[in-house]
């Protein structure tokens, strides 16, 4: 299970690095200011107000590292989206996780099927 460990902190790792570096190379935001909202996120699980759950990547025990990585694979090839991008549609499969808010300008998300992906923009709020 040393592995599992592992997995569930490179999974959540995964997600800051992405989060920081959309913030940074894409939206052009301060270092200090990302580092800030990096450090809440991964140590108080919030983003403002909003209370964040981070999922593992799969509920099944057993399923281990070269499992999850030969899935990514076979992501790759057959939708021919991003690493990252197919790393978070094999998290989701494996929760029961079908919609992701993003701010992926890319349609690499969108070349997967069983995925509703929705940007920022086009959600409008009461």
């Amino acid at each position: 299970m040393r592995y599992s460990l592992f997995y569930r902190i490179r999974a959540k790792t995964w997600a800051a690095t992405e989060m920081v570096n959309i913030l940074v190379s894409s939206k052009k935001i301060d270092r200090g200011i990302v580092a800030e909202i990096e450090s809440q996120l991964v140590s108080e699980r919030r983003l403002a107000n909003l209370r964040l759950h981070f999922v593992e990547v799969s509920p099944q025990k057993d399923y281990d590292f070269a499992e999850f990585f030969y899935h990514v694979k076979q992501g790759i090839l057959k939708y021919h989206s991003g690493v990252g991008d197919v790393i978070h549609s094999v998290i989701m499969k494996n929760n029961g996780i079908t919609d992701i808010l993003t701010f992926d300008e890319k349609d690499d998300f969108r070349q997967i099927p069983d995925l509703t992906v929705l940007h920022p923009k086009d959600i409008k709020l009461p």
